[in-house]
């Protein structure tokens, strides 16, 4: 195994080897003497070596062009360009419409020349990202990574803006293979039963005296009481994230028999949502219905308190008042999982109870000496109530809760044996003796390298693991040890496509596998194969054809997430998430998942109705749940599902400017800044990212104490020529979104402090001012300006769309040998309706698409 790993390891690095030696040098390139001109004329007067500002010095510029930097800067002036924002049109000479059309065609030529200059002979080759290795060995093996993930202790894949699939940024290290090797393993031993019988089906029943619970409850932290009779258990507590989960005790220590999957039935209902205490005392909204949260844990020891990673998410279900019914669900588990349940929108327990206990059930209460000499000293008589009540809050308790009747789990559920995923590999053969190495391992790997492999390929494969039997290793476990070295290979775990020196065009092969890594996140199927194999995939109609029928299956979910999460960088969603007391909303109605829901959702929409592309940035439209309805103030009948709903204007939430995602994401979880997300409007919206600070220039604090809007920080910011220049171009972009707070409600006035002396009173903090002026001089006073400077802009939003799925579909950023093209299809799709289908749709036929 050790020279198995050495090998891999040494392919792998040689693989991953960029060759560049032929480059050619640019200094052989030379910039259009235009835009010299242009410079001197209109922008050297702010951007010499005495005024430098925005730390620009032009002048460095025109003197060398080896000097560092010389790229990037031309292509600052490019963005500028392209926005209209300079030279700025209130304090400096404006030039023609034609001659900044020239110059930026000069400057986009000069640095396509050298980009290709660079990148003439390089090999990157791009690995799968660690979601794409799990679907694929999904659809390969037949196994369950969302129940079963063998790769939680993967190295994380390099973000690069978002994207973590870009080739150039990728490592593979010896760690990391090893890794490989073990979640081989691991997901061949779920896929494959050697030697195995087929199971019984089991048949458990547990009563609510299964349950973790106790007899009585006097309003402690855990308020899970049996019934006396015990025919029930009451649950009284739950949040989004339980630390106290209710589980079948005795069930803990072995869990199911075996993987497969399993019918969970739970019969409950919803206990006293409608009482007569001070509402006051519940954060639970009594208009919305009690729900029970079902999950599953793949060890006995993620039921424990302090854990909650690992733990798997099944269903939320909407109980019933004071009516007990069955609800049933289907659900894969692994060997040894424990299905649990709690009250998912529920209360903490420890200060409702206690506030319910002292003001409408003190004679539940023990008192202590302490309390009754207390008592006595005040002059009052000594109370007559024991010290140890014999009535018990959980006899009298009227509150909300949930009563559990009972569960019951049924499976494995195998309707064939072997199973599906078994025969899949090979066949109908049980004994792994009998198993036919060789041709067992060409039909795997030619599906594993997604591409046809003749015995000669996989020859090592299959002699050593034919060696390894002649060695006296058990069948079943050398079979197992050969097909995870292929699944180790780098032809699987790497994409192949096409050849930068001899051939850069991809092969019909290379082409299903970038189709359905795109759309998929997962290998090719067998009739993305079958037509790779007749060399018909490449023909327009018939790519168009696929690209459709790949959309239209269930794993192109998995092309809206990825991408969307790229795009509009809601990676960031909850890496800095909100204060637990400040924005308890965002905890308690589980509002992160219900916001990415919904932009997904929307995305979904306008791509598959092939809405139009302004439908991004104003469409009065979104998807809504519940809680997400709440948050938002949608009126109307709601429940866990999300339905598409007209949005009022009043609300003020058309368009991603007003998903809560968006402005969750682009906050820093403590208060919102312009900056954060002025960049986040020039990056994912236009593809104009600005510059990074210059590293002598401290960030901005927010002010904690409230004696200053970020508004006031950042006048004070801008009085730096170093920093005026960068600020006015980000901050009215971003300024104009600080009607909405880190969560995303709508707000007039910033948060306030609590009032002198005054308990849980605050005072309302500023009125927010989001008025702002662009560089181009557009005044903006809130997020509707901004949509109308974006519609004014559909062009450049347009094109870093393109660019943005471009490099999501590629793994590769876009550089300016591409944005000819690019350009092209930016026309041809204004030309054809700007739907978002149809941007897909030229992509996928685009020169880029098809090469390396």
């Amino acid at each position: 195994m050790r020279t198995l790993f050495q090998c891999l390891y040494f392919i792998v690095l040689f693989l991953s080897v960029s060759l560049s030696a032929f480059a050619k040098d640019t200094g052989d390139i030379n910039l259009d003497t235009v835009v010299p001109k242009f410079i001197k004329t209109y922008c050297i007067a702010c951007h010499d070596s005495e005024n430098e500002k925005g730390d620009r010095d032009f002048e460095v510029l025109l003197a060398d062009s080896k000097s560092p930097g010389y790229q990037h800067t031309l292509i600052e002036i490019l963005d500028q360009l392209n926005l209209g924002e300079m030279p700025p049109k209130k304090k400096r000479k404006q030039p023609s419409n034609a001659e900044r059309r020239l110059v930026v065609e000069k400057i986009t030529d000069y640095l396509i020349e050298v980009d290709q200059s660079k990148a003439a002979h390089s090999t990157v080759l791009r690995r799968l990202t660690r979601y794409e290795y799990n679907n694929t060995m999904r659809d390969l093996l037949g196994v369950h990574p969302d129940s079963s993930d063998a790769t939680a202790e993967f190295p994380a894949d390099v973000n690069v803006h978002g994207f973590v699939n870009v080739g150039e940024n990728q490592v593979l290290s010896s760690y990391q293979l090893q890794h490989y090797m073990k979640a081989a393993r691991r997901y061949l031993d779920q896929a494959l039963v050697f030697d195995q019988a087929k199971a019984n089906i089991q048949k458990l029943k547990f009563s609510a005296k299964h349950f973790n619970s106790k007899k009585l409850a006097n309003g402690g932290v855990t308020y899970r009481v049996i019934s006396k009779n015990q025919r029930y258990v009451d649950i009284g507590h739950g949040q989004p994230d339980e630390s106290a989960p209710t589980y079948a005790k005795n069930f803990t220590n072995k869990g199911v028999s075996q993987d497969g999957y399993y019918r969970i039935s739970i019969k409950a209902e919803a206990v006293g949502r409608k009482h007569n205490y001070d509402p006051k005392i519940f954060r639970s909204d009594p208009n919305q219905p009690l729900k029970m949260g079902v999950w599953h844990v793949p060890d006995k020891h993620l039921l424990d308190k302090s854990s909650s990673e690992g733990r798997v998410f099944i269903s939320a279900l909407e109980l019933e008042d004071n009516v007990a019914n069955v609800y049933g669900m289907t659900v894969w588990m692994p060997k040894g999982s424990i299905p649990y349940v709690h009250w998912i929108n529920g209360e903490s327990i420890k200060s409702v109870m206690k506030k319910v206990q002292r003001k409408y059930h003190r004679e539940t209460m023990s008192l202590s000496q302490t309390d009754i000499d207390r008592l006595v000293e005040q002059g009052k008589k000594a109370p007559t109530r024991p010290r140890k009540p014999s009535v018990v809050l959980s006899d009298v308790y009227e509150g909300p809760r949930i009563r559990l009747y009972g569960m019951h789990i049924e499976g494995p559920l195998n309707e064939q044996w072997p199973p599906k995923n078994h025969r899949n590999i090979v066949g109908d053969v049980i004994k792994a003796s009998e198993v036919n190495i060789s041709k067992v391992f060409v039909s795997f790997a030619r599906k594993a390298f997604r591409r046809p492999v003749s015995k000669t390929e996989v020859a090592h494969y299959i002699n050593y693991t034919q060696g390894l039997i002649k060695e006296g290793h058990d069948h079943a476990e050398a079979i197992k040890l050969g097909l995870a070295a292929i699944l180790t290979s780098p032809r699987f775990l790497f994409m192949a496509e096409g050849d930068a020196q001899n051939n850069k065009l991809l092969d019909e092969y290379e082409l299903a596998s970038r189709l359905s890594y795109t759309l998929w996140s997962s290998m090719p199927d067998d009739i993305l194969l079958n037509k790779a194999a007749k060399g018909t995939l490449s023909d327009p109609s018939v790519l168009k054809a696929e690209t459709l029928r790949l959309l239209q299956d269930e794993r192109s979910k998995a092309f809206t997430q990825h991408f969307v999460n790229a795009w509009l960088r809601l990676d960031k969603l909850g890496t800095m998430p909100p204060g637990s007391k400040l924005y308890r909303r965002y905890y308690f109605d589980r509002l992160e998942a219900a916001m990415r829901t919904e932009t997904e959702k929307f995305f979904d929409h306008i791509l598959f109705t092939n809405k139009p592309l302004v439908h991004f940035i104003a469409g009065n439209y979104s998807f809504l749940n519940d809680n997400l309805a709440k948050h938002y103030g949608v009126a109307g009948e709601f429940d866990e599902s999300f339905k598409l709903v007209a949005l009022p204007k009043e609300l003020r939430r058309g368009g991603l400017l007003g998903h809560a995602s968006i402005l969750t994401a682009s906050a820093n979880g403590i208060d919102t800044s312009p900056v954060l997300r002025g960049v986040w409007m020039l990056e994912s919206m236009l593809g104009t990212p600005p510059s990074p600070p210059p590293p002598d220039i401290p960030p901005i604090e927010p002010d904690l104490r409230g004696t200053k809007t970020i508004r006031d920080q950042l006048a004070k910011h801008r009085s730096s020529d170093a920093c005026s220049v960068c600020h006015n171009k980000i901050d009215p972009w971003g300024g104009a979104l600080e009607y909405f707070d880190p969560i995303g409600s709508l707000r007039t006035n910033y948060a306030g402090r609590s009032k002198k002396g005054v308990k849980k009173q605050k005072k309302r903090g500023p009125i927010i001012d989001g008025s702002g002026e662009l560089s181009t001089g557009e005044l903006v006073n809130h997020e509707g300006d901004l949509k109308i400077a974006l519609y004014k802009r559909q062009a450049l939003f347009s094109r870093n769309l393109i660019a943005k799925l471009l490099t999501y579909s590629t793994g590769r950023e876009m550089t300016y040998r591409d944005q000819a093209e690019i350009g092209r299809m930016v026309k041809q799709l204004d030309d054809s309706g700007n739907g978002m289908q149809d941007l897909l749709h030229q992509v996928v036929a685009s020169d880029i698409f098809h090469q390396r």
